[in-house]
């Protein structure tokens, strides 16, 4: 249950993003206006519904989904698609959005890096 999947590609200013923790993903074919700001993902399919209290396992960490917006699924099983808050909120700030608890360290997201959603 859930989607996984691999980092293939950094943008050139994803990683700002990251240290204000906040990530992007995009399954290939990202807009070329936002590729810079993303992290390119190998498209997966969803299994299944994401929800909160569920898991988002990046590398060796691991956080507790505590928000969702109302589209970060269908964006996410369709896309490659979500932004991911690392903030604990309990209310999505953005319909895309996926919110993170747990871990107080940021995330180790880089080429390579495999990314389990629902783990």
């Amino acid at each position: 249950m859930g989607y996984t999947t691999k980092v293939v590609e950094v943008g050139s200013d994803a990683e700002a993003f990251l240290a204000e923790q906040t990530a992007i993903t995009f399954a290939g074919d990202a807009p070329e206006a936002l590729r810079p700001y993303c992290f390119i993902i190998e498209k997966a399919d969803l299994v299944g519904d994401l929800a909160v209290g569920q898991g988002l396992r990046i590398g060796d960490q691991q956080w507790t989904i505590t928000a969702l917006g109302a589209v970060a699924q269908t964006n996410l099983a369709n896309l490659g698609h979500v932004t991911l808050v690392f903030d604990g909120a309990a209310e999505p700030r953005m319909p895309g959005a996926v919110h993170i608890g747990g871990v107080d360290a940021t995330p180790a997201l880089a080429a390579g890096a495999t990314v389990v959603f629902g783990d």
